[in-house]
């Protein structure tokens, strides 16, 4: 154990583009449906096929309709006698979305913390960078409980809520330790959130129950925070097990409180202005308008990919999913624009100087890295569709790999270092997959100084400019 976890801090020091794959590999490992993929029959004739198999578009379409079916199970359970186009939008996805998109802006912030960069929004700090001692507490108390929440998640045994309690309390636990430590409050407090946004989000799969929780935490933060820049104090929203409709509904009532919030004091910020826009924005408006648009991106993926394996033609509908979720990418942002233009505090003060910021992002872009992944998260469906393909190819080629380790499986049965090699040989291909899309994303956008990120941001700016934000 001495020796990995060298390797990581290794690794993480060198490159986050070499640790990360090699943090994601231990993780899949821990999942014992992979690790142990050769003692289980079933799990066995299924790898072994799929690398037996000699026909790469029926391997992807038996992965991509396994991964469907999964998903309609877990988001789609009430709308399965319904058309595709209400299992893809389904209430199910809507509730994940809107706990996902909390801890999208929280769980960034909290990553940039840990790496040791401090948090600065409209040319200010709003979060200073803490102590290593803070900053690996922290990395292994919120790792831990988000793994225990991720597996909870996955578990089909009765004990699954045990492995929720369990999660629960290694949170609250660390929360009351978390100064011993000198983590900065305001730090503990958001991971907290956001961890536990995620958890509500994966054990959502195993009931739409779970997420009233969810929906509970996004609106009670986001009205919270709204109270507290207007100077009042609120209680939560009452929890809703009405339809998609009220759901939506919900939202917007949360957006039109953080407006009256914004728009009725006359001193807003109360001489912390900086930082009440900040957390007004990240805690709020963000993962309000993020939830709607996440929902948007990932039905119109799901709705693309059921109908290309419908028709057997892939290749067009992945053409259109990417153009999709591009298109609500600039929406998002667009709006988000619109937001701070014409929502004005009632000193006449727009929320965010948009020229000071758009400046801030073309030379500093490092301290701007929270914003930009919970932006790109409308792209996230997308990404994962191109690791099902990635994963499609790794699979038939080289024809020598996925031979070895078929021949690996079939041999895990009797021998245990078998067994033992043909897992992490799965767990490798699958890590491979779901990081070469974030290796070619990383490319593209850093490729030629940046010049596609300030492409971006001149389209941005260009829309902020006709709508007059700037």
């Amino acid at each position: 154990m001495e020796i990995v976890l060298k390797l990581l801090d290794w690794s993480l020091r060198q490159n986050w583009a070499l640790g990360g794959p090699i943090v994601c590999l231990m993780v899949l490992m821990f999942i014992p449906a992979l690790r142990n993929t050769a003692d289980n029959p079933s799990d066995r004739a299924y790898w072994r096929d799929l690398l037996r198999h000699d026909r790469p578009a029926e391997r992807y379409r038996s992965v991509m309709r396994k991964g469907l079916n999964w998903l309609d199970s877990r988001l789609s359970a009430h709308e399965a006698p319904q058309g595709p186009a209400q299992k893809a939008w389904s209430y199910g996805l809507l509730n994940a979305t809107m706990a996902l998109a909390l801890a999208y802006p929280i769980l960034a912030i909290t990553i940039q913390l840990l790496c040791g960069s401090a948090i600065d929004f409209g040319g200010q700090e709003v979060m200073a960078a803490s102590p290593p001692q803070a900053r690996i507490f922290t990395a292994v108390w919120l790792g831990s409980s988000v793994l225990v929440y991720l597996f909870s998640g996955a578990s089909k045994s009765r004990w699954r809520w045990t492995l929720v309690i369990l999660a629960t309390g290694i949170l609250l636990l660390g929360l009351i330790f978390a100064d011993g430590f000198a983590v900065p409050g305001n730090i503990a407090v958001a991971g907290t959130v956001a961890v536990a946004s995620v958890g509500a989000g994966t054990v959502a799969f195993t009931g739409p129950v779970a997420f009233a929780g969810a929906v509970a935490g996004v609106g009670a933060v986001a009205f919270v925070v709204a109270a507290t820049s207007a100077g009042t104090v609120a209680g939560a929203e009452e929890r809703s097990s009405r339809p998609m409709a009220r759901r939506l509904l919900f939202c917007g009532v949360l957006v039109a409180l953080l407006i009256v919030a914004i728009k009725m004091p006359d001193d807003f910020g109360a001489g912390q202005r900086n930082q009440a826009v900040f957390f007004m924005l990240t805690m709020g408006v963000l993962p309000l308008v993020n939830a709607v648009f996440d929902f948007a991106s990932v039905g119109l993926t799901r709705y693309l990919l059921r109908l290309g394996l419908e028709q057997k033609r892939a290749a067009w509908p992945a053409v259109l999913d990417g153009l999709g979720g591009i298109a609500i990418f600039f929406a998002l942002g667009c709006t988000l624009i619109a937001f701070v233009t014409f929502v004005v505090p009632a000193d006449g003060v727009p929320l965010v100087d948009l020229t000071q910021l758009f400046a801030d992002m073309r030379r500093a872009p490092g301290d701007y890295i929270w914003l930009m992944v919970t932006l790109f998260s409308t792209l996230i469906p997308t990404l994962l569709h191109l690791s099902v393909a990635v994963l499609t190819l790794g699979l038939q080629y080289p024809a020598g790999v996925r031979n070895f380790v078929a021949g690996l499986l079939e041999r895990g049965e009797q021998s245990g270092q078998a067994a033992l090699l043909s897992g992490i040989c799965i767990c490798a291909m699958i890590t491979i997959a779901l990081w070469c899309p974030i290796w070619i994303f990383t490319f593209v956008i850093t490729h030629d100084h940046g010049a596609i990120v300030n492409a971006v941001l001149w389209g941005f700016e260009a829309f902020a400019w006709a709508i007059g934000g700037i």
